[in-house]
């Protein structure tokens, strides 16, 4: 019998960072659209409508906003370092997904968005 599981996500989030490796990126900077979705167990307090041993949507924000206020060459480089910083907090996640994209990539004629995507 498996463990009864939850996701919590975050999706759309909209923040303005200086990553990239263009000079350009890193002194106007871009924005950036932030998916992320945790899998963690059910407990008992989920069960009690209570807000023990849950994980709130507000934490996992948290961690994207500190970890996006260190400027990265490589948005790779940011995935890892959020998903490390979720893990390292949160032992209870059981997996996750995030995507980052950035929203108006320096590429000429270029009209969309560039991502990187990590399941963890």
């Amino acid at each position: 019998m498996s463990i009864p599981s939850i996701s919590i996500a975050l999706e759309g989030v909209v923040l303005h960072a200086f990553h990239g490796v263009f000079e350009q990126e890193t002194a106007v900077g871009n924005d950036f659209r932030i998916d992320l979705e945790v899998e963690v167990p059910v407990t008992d307090g989920m069960r009690a409508d209570s807000l023990d041993g849950t994980l709130s949507y507000a934490d996992l924000y948290e961690v994207c906003v500190a970890e996006f206020a260190t400027p990265s060459r490589l948005l790779e480089h940011v995935a890892l370092r959020i998903a490390d910083a979720l893990r390292s907090r949160y032992p209870q996640i059981l997996s996750g997904h995030l995507r980052i994209s950035k929203l108006h990539p320096p590429i000429p004629r270029f009209d969309g968005s560039a991502s990187v995507a990590l399941a963890f």
